[in-house]
């Protein structure tokens, strides 16, 4: 009994060892690494082998273990004769350090459940050694401005596109077209509908409510547009007392047959549509005959329209249609003038209405400051500037009096006219003889002299100027800077006169005076800044320009 016990379990270990070894080859577990430092991706590759008809399912979940999936990559496969081997990837790691276990893993093939092996890994801290790496301290911030530029060049299109297609809808739009009916005149309609009233079938259906409904109102409508204007108001009894008082005012005259019969079929109407009277198809053929032999009769005593009478209707009508045209017309017109509201509305709200005040009626400062500048140099000893565009040489040169004197050479430069919203003058010149001396100063008294009679020159009243010395990196000079008026506008300028050792340069700047109260508006300040801050004058000292 013992020897069976032992032979049993021998053949059991056996059974189990082989079935983990056939496991085993079923399933293999791989990591790229199994020591990390904390965040690092560790690559988990399973692969399994299975014949070519088989259906293999891998886990898709966000963890294993206390390991987090990062990425599940796609399952890639090898042939090997008759069998195939699937190939999958999970990138995984673990943001804590300490060792983990990634947990056997349950794989489906067809119906059956395999499991791949656990694997151990390390994760580790990142060691940072303070005594080898500097340490430094933390930097300030940093004002970055912001170059980027809000495109609202939509609702240009916008505003241009809203009233074109009110208009083009208001243009190829179909007048409406008169229906055929509403071409003919009073009798050839009374015809027209007669006709179709015996194509309806409502004869034959045995529809004599709607048949003699119908009928009057052919009759009733006839010789309302006619003889009496009240015939669809009134009642059968009012109808045959008015007709024959209109009939007389109009001296026309019909037979008593014909009244008689007007009347009896007016009659006969009221009892089937009002007291549920029933009909016969013989008087009601009966009755559509004399229906048309009484708009005849009326037809044949009608006195013809008088010339006067003609020419009321026709001017009655292209008065209306005038009005119908011009209500139309202002219509769109005022459906315009709302669409560019609301649009103007969107626009002022989104960018502010001083954006779209500029964008609409212009603003040629802030286009200044929004164009791309540029930079050159001018005269000689020459001085580099930033400008919106490139200063035009002057053929003429404007200078007072004590300096024309003093002046070997003078060059002048300019963009334009000191009128203009935006001005930018260079002048520089030389002087005669061996130039300035090293210890030499500018005089305030000079340049204030001189800068008065130039302005005044040009034009310019009412100048109000504020003199100070100046020194740039070691160039001695003047600063000027006030207000002038010029064809009844006020501007404002800024004024700068270098002594060099060759000459003298002098640079004006000036703009029409900011009225703003939002100082982020004051684009003339801003021009004048930003151009005084980019000048460069000429140093002979050490071969380089000095820089404001």
């Amino acid at each position: 009994m013992i020897k069976k016990l032992v032979y049993i379990s021998f053949l059991l270990c056996i059974a189990i060892t082989t079935a983990q070894d056939q496991t085993k080859k079923e399933v293999v577990t791989k990591v790229d690494r199994d020591l990390i430092k904390i965040g690092e991706e560790v690559k988990l590759g399973i692969s399994v082998e299975a014949d070519l008809g088989d259906l293999i399912i891998f886990p898709e979940q966000q963890t294993m273990g206390a390991m987090e999936v990062l990425q599940s990559y796609p399952v890639d496969s090898l042939r090997i004769a008759d069998k195939i081997r699937l190939f999958k990837q999970y990138g995984i790691t673990q943001f804590d350090s300490g060792d983990y276990w990634v947990p056997r893993l349950q794989i489906l093939k067809n119906s059956r459940s395999i499991q791949s092996d656990s694997v151990l890994i390390s994760v580790r801290e990142v060691v940072v050694d303070t005594t080898k790496q500097g340490m430094f301290p933390i930097k300030d911030s940093v004002d970055i401005e912001d170059q980027s530029t809000l495109s609202y060049s939509w609702m240009w299109w916008l505003l241009l596109l809203i009233p074109v297609g009110l208009l083009v809808v208001l243009l190829s739009r179909k007048r409406e077209q008169k229906t055929y009916e509403e071409t003919l005149q009073p009798y050839e309609w009374t015809k027209y509908r007669l006709k179709l009233l015996d194509e309806s079938g409502r004869l034959e259906n045995r529809e004599w409510k709607q048949y003699y409904t119908e009928l009057t109102y052919i009759i009733r409508r006839y010789i309302d547009s006619k003889v009496y204007g009240q015939t669809l108001e009134s009642t059968t009894g009012q109808l045959i007392k008015e007709l024959k008082i209109a009939m007389s005012e109009k001296d026309m005259h019909i037979t008593d047959k014909t009244q008689s019969r007007l009347e009896e079929i007016l009659q006969k109407a009221d009892l089937v549509k009002f007291a549920t009277a029933s009909g016969d198809a013989i008087s009601a053929k009966e009755d559509r005959q004399r229906t048309m032999e009484i708009i005849n009769n009326i037809h044949q005593v009608l006195p013809p329209p008088t010339e006067e009478e003609l020419m009321q209707d026709a001017r009655y009508r292209r008065k209306q249609e005038i009005k119908k045209r011009t209500r139309n017309l202002l219509i769109g017109i005022a459906a315009g003038v709302v669409a560019l509201g609301i649009a103007a509305g969107i626009w002022g709200y989104l960018s502010g209405f001083d954006n779209v005040k500029d964008k609409v009626f212009g603003n040629s400062q802030r286009a200044l400051t929004e164009q791309t500048w540029l930079t050159s140099e001018y005269g000689m000893p020459p001085v580099q500037l930033n400008s919106p565009d490139i200063l035009v040489r002057q053929d003429t040169t404007v200078l007072s009096d004590q300096f024309s004197v003093i002046a070997a050479t003078v060059d002048q430069f300019a963009s334009g006219e000191l009128s203009d919203d935006f001005y930018i003058g260079v002048i520089t010149f030389t002087l005669k003889g061996q130039g300035p001396k090293e210890e030499s100063q500018l005089s305030k008294e000079m340049a204030h002299d001189n800068m008065i009679q130039m302005l005044d020159g040009m034009g310019a009243t009412d100048i109000l100027m504020l003199d100070d010395d100046v020194e740039i990196n070691g160039i001695n000079g003047v600063s000027l800077e006030g207000t002038y008026n010029l064809d009844g506008e006020d501007y404002e300028y800024e004024i700068l006169m270098m002594l060099n050792k060759v000459g003298i340069d002098q640079i004006i700047i000036s703009n029409k005076k900011d009225d703003e109260e939002d100082s982020d508006r004051e684009f003339g300040r801003i021009l004048r800044e930003r151009v005084r801050s980019s000048i460069v004058f000429p140093s002979f000292d050490d071969g380089k320009k000095k820089k404001e």
